[in-house]
């Protein structure tokens, strides 16, 4: 059947397939907006139904009869692993690639966008090098990996469990095809969520004032610049309906973005789920086990 398959149409028929899909991810979208809680309990929310997913349910997102503690859990663990992953893996990918691992901005799937970030004063500049391409190619990848690990953890209800990188990689050599398809997933999500920020900043300052943002291109590189003086200068020019305007005008294609990131994030770990099925999640042993004999199979 179509929605057992891994893949990004697959996934999204399922977080659609019910009346009302979107109300759980308007609810996402506005506490992604709490910090730290919101994205604790975004995860948490993303990683249960991943959870069912791999154990071989197929079904949309729970609207009834969730349990919050279990929740809030599920996203701590998710989140701790996040975090100490994405650290490593930004400061792993600044030595190869040359990109300030500081200046890696993490995004609601668990990726880290490699935009090098110079400039200082009334412009910064987000720089395309080649290196830099390359990073962000390798940071996919690596996006992918820690929704593996995030929803190992979930699987295990622990930290550790998720930190098994011998075992995610054992999954990642007896199956490439199912964790190439999971990379297909995420990235289509991270392209999508990244494309949107930028078309929404563009529309913004084309409404607001000609020369806002603009790209060039400069000694081999794409440079995306945004004259962030130019943009307060014209804001205290505007009137209070006009300034009113654009705040209303700037919120809704804040929170469309959040909505559309928490969608993309749902999808994803979906596909996690419907990728570690594939190893019969049922025979698993403790975290440190080998996977079972006969893995991985076709759902």
């Amino acid at each position: 059947m179509q929605n057992r398959r891994l893949g990004f149409v697959a996934s999204w028929n399922m977080l659609t397939g019910e009346r009302g899909w979107y109300k759980p991810i308007v609810v996402l979208a506005l506490l992604s907006w709490v910090p730290f809680l919101g994205t604790i309990a975004l995860l948490g929310y993303a990683y249960e139904w991943a959870r069912l997913a791999a154990w071989g349910v197929d079904c949309a997102p729970r609207r009834s009869g969730i349990d919050y503690g279990k929740l809030l859990k599920t996203g701590g663990w998710a989140f701790l692993i996040l975090v100490t992953m994405v650290i490593v893996a930004s400061v792993i990918t600044s030595i190869l690639f040359g990109v300030d691992w500081d200046l890696f901005m993490p995004l609601d799937f668990g990726f880290v966008a490699p935009w090098n970030i110079s400039g200082w004063g009334s412009l910064f500049r987000i720089v395309f090098t080649p290196r830099v391409l390359v990073g962000m190619v390798c940071q996919v990848f690596i996006g992918a990996f820690i929704i593996a690990a995030m929803l190992r953890g979930t699987i295990y209800d622990g930290f550790a469990a998720g930190w098994r990188l011998d075992r995610l990689a054992q999954m990642v050599v007896c199956d490439p095809g199912g964790f190439m398809r999971l990379v297909g997933v995420s990235a289509i999500g991270c392209a999508a969520a990244l494309m949107y920020s930028w078309a929404s900043a563009a529309i913004m300052g084309a409404i607001a004032s000609v020369g806002i943002s603009y790209f060039e291109f400069y000694d081999g590189a794409l440079y995306f610049v945004f004259n962030s003086e130019h943009l307060l200068r014209h804001l205290f020019t505007l009137s209070p309906t006009n300034a009113l305007g654009g705040f209303l005008l700037s919120t809704a294609f804040s929170f469309i973005g959040s909505a559309l990131s928490v969608a993309m994030q749902l999808v994803a770990t979906h596909a996690a789920g419907m990728w570690f099925r594939r190893f019969d999640v049922g025979r698993w042993g403790l975290s440190s086990d080998p996977l079972p004999d006969g893995v991985p199979h076709e759902v």
